[in-house]
């Protein structure tokens, strides 16, 4: 027997651990994406729906930092404000909320990531109720070991600033969750159920927007696959 097929075997990959579901969305799938739908409607079947679905939507833009990273012939550090236009865009995609956004990353944000926050929740506050219906906003963070979130304290930061009727505009939920060993590190903003932005960045300034900055990837959609990003 391969070598992989024994690996395989003896995580119980070529077994079944119930009742196989089906997805209706799932019969054109790439062949990478067949390979995670099949093991997942397999062995993780009772989750369908909760945990994981199989959603579609539009690919509107992918996103990198450092962004000149590869046309660069050198790696030397790139030119002050470098990416400053992503925080710019982190602020683009909140203040399009219209209705509901949900917002889940590892750590708070800093920096110019922070004013980004705050500026689209000033513009969020300053738009026009639909049927009278204050505009939601939920947080959720990482509550990592040793870096524990004061969410009391992280809601006077992102509202400082704010007119003095903004509640009577928004509900701004901020929350941070941590189970054992495991903590949120998602990253995504959804908006309205229509656009979503996800990947890899995190929102600490230091480390995507100066000196040696992390390389990594996100990527913005459109559609159905922000409802499942909501859920």
């Amino acid at each position: 027997m391969p070598l992989f097929s024994q690996f395989r075997k003896k995580l119980g990959l070529d077994e079944s651990s119930g009742d196989e579901c089906h997805d209706s969305s799932a019969d054109d799938l790439s062949h990478v994406g067949t390979a995670a739908y099949d093991v997942l409607r397999k062995h993780h079947n009772h989750y369908h729906h909760d945990l994981w679905n199989v959603t579609k939507g539009k690919i509107c833009e992918l996103q990198y930092t450092p962004r000149d990273f590869f046309d660069r012939s050198d790696r030397s550090d790139p030119e002050a404000g470098h990416d400053d236009w992503f925080p710019e865009k982190t602020y683009e995609y909140i203040a399009r909320t219209e209705e509901w956004c949900d917002i889940l990353t590892l750590a708070v944000p800093d920096g110019l990531f922070l004013d980004a926050f705050k500026r689209a929740l000033k513009v969020i506050c300053e738009k026009p109720l639909i049927l009278n219906r204050k505009i939601t906003i939920r947080i959720m963070f990482g509550n990592i070991i040793g870096q524990p979130v004061n969410c009391t304290k992280v809601i006077k930061l992102l509202t400082a600033g704010l007119p003095p009727n903004a509640c009577n505009k928004i509900n701004l939920w901020v929350g941070s969750w941590r189970k054992g060993g495991s903590w949120n590190h998602s990253k995504i903003i959804a908006v309205d159920g229509q656009y979503l932005w996800t990947g890899g960045h995190n929102y600490y300034d230091r480390h995507y927007l100066k000196t040696n900055p992390v390389n990594d990837l996100s990527i913005a959609m459109e559609g159905n696959v922000a409802r499942d990003a909501h859920q």
